[in-house]
């Protein structure tokens, strides 16, 4: 893989630069951080580097001028009232992305009153390091980095919650189905997972702490949002991988060890929901601007209502289809009839017993002190749901 970390020349294959779960330490401060237009097909290009990759994914159309940080309104919206625009950044996993598409080509930003320039980067620990030093106010990122952020001091809340599992599955390559029948099979073996110390990974640690292996045993590699091709090709023994990756790596003949997209296999190993996928802000964005996370949160539980209400194939348009593995969309709309209902909470609840969960795994995977308490009131709130009646 391209060392895009070390070089100036950035190439249209992703990289992971991430060093490690302890990244907030360093936030650069907002004027380091640009918003920068790309169509989609560029997107790819420029994820490798801590740029905000800014673009409209739906229809194929180029992206607007990046929003103002003050309010500024830009344009008429369908009411002829003028839109607010605002960035919302995220990370560019494919189910993750798609409440975010849905509310934004089903036009439910617009309807509150939003034009929402969604902003696609690398990872999740860059969105929250932008959330952070306040380059941006609003971000959808997993709960995991949440609690990792509180963990370390910086204070992150979660305010509507837009996925209650987590997208990933932990598959063999097909050259080692035969070899590893088990999680026990990973010890001293290489598992790709998209970025060092995000949900993924630490599901895998979470994983082998359970099958009694010293997570340390196994090596996790950073691998970026799409490794399907990666792990096929078997440079890595192990991957957790998303829908429709996983579907292609075991008909090839990867063997399915661990699937956190199936409610059961989940409550089996975990006990229960992982809260996962949310939208994520500051305590003063709460403060100042608590219409605006109203809207937006009401715009995302349509966003999920209209997925729980569509088939797998009118779905899998709101995605970019660059970041669809193999480009296998009809793989990927089945995959979303089979586990939409799991995936998707059509009310945006955050459930404080899925929270404790995640909670739960980090102290289990060595990342929270065993003594250590946490406030879960101080990592989610539904003040914002609630009040939509």
């Amino acid at each position: 893989m391209t060392d895009c970390c070390s070089t100036s020349t950035q190439t249209a294959e992703l990289c992971a630069c991430d060093e490690g779960i302890d990244l907030l330490d360093d936030a650069p401060s907002a004027s380091a951080i640009q918003i920068h237009p790309f169509t989609r097909r560029e997107v790819l290009k420029y994820m490798g580097g801590f740029v905000l990759t800014g673009f409209l994914a739906a229809c194929g159309q180029t992206a607007s001028a990046p929003g103002t940080r003050d309010g500024a309104t830009v344009q008429a919206g369908k009411n002829g009232g003028k839109l607010q625009k605002l960035d919302l950044a995220f990370c560019s996993q494919v189910l993750c992305v798609l409440p975010f598409e849905v509310a934004k080509q089903q036009g439910y930003f617009e309807e509150a009153g939003y034009d929402v320039n969604l902003v696609y980067m690398k990872g999740g620990t860059q969105a929250i390091t932008a959330l952070l030093s306040k380059g941006v106010d609003f971000v959808g990122t997993p709960m995991d980095l949440v609690v990792r952020s509180v963990d370390e001091g910086k204070d992150v809340r979660m305010v509507a919650s837009t996925s209650r599992l987590p997208f990933f599955a932990l598959v063999t390559a097909p050259q080692q189905a035969e070899a590893i029948t088990s999680v026990a099979g990973l010890a001293g073996k290489r598992v790709g997972v998209g970025n060092l110390g995000t949900t993924d990974d630490l599901l895998l640690r979470t994983l082998a702490v359970k099958n009694k292996i010293d997570p340390e045993e196994i090596e996790s590699v950073a691998l970026g949002p799409n490794l399907a091709d990666t792990l096929l090709r078997g440079e890595v023994d192990a991957g957790m991988v998303q829908e429709p990756a996983l579907t292609l790596v075991t008909e090839k003949g990867g063997r399915l060890l661990a699937n956190f997209m199936d409610l059961k296999e989940t409550t089996e190993t975990l006990g229960g929901a992982y809260q996962f996928m949310g939208l994520n802000t500051r305590p003063d964005v709460i403060e100042e601007q608590p219409d605006t996370l109203r809207a937006l949160a009401r715009a995302l539980v349509r966003a999920n209502a209209w997925i729980l209400e569509h088939s797998g194939a009118d779905i899998v348009k709101a995605a970019p289809e660059e970041l669809v593995a193999g480009g296998n969309t009809e793989v990927f709309a089945k995959a979303l009839d089979r586990y939409k209902q799991s995936l998707y909470p059509g009310d945006g609840i955050i459930e404080e017993a899925n929270v404790r969960r995640v909670v739960d795994a980090q102290r289990a995977a060595g990342l929270i002190d065993e003594g250590k308490e946490i406030d879960l009131s101080s990592l989610f709130t539904n003040e914002f749901i609630e009040s939509q009646g």
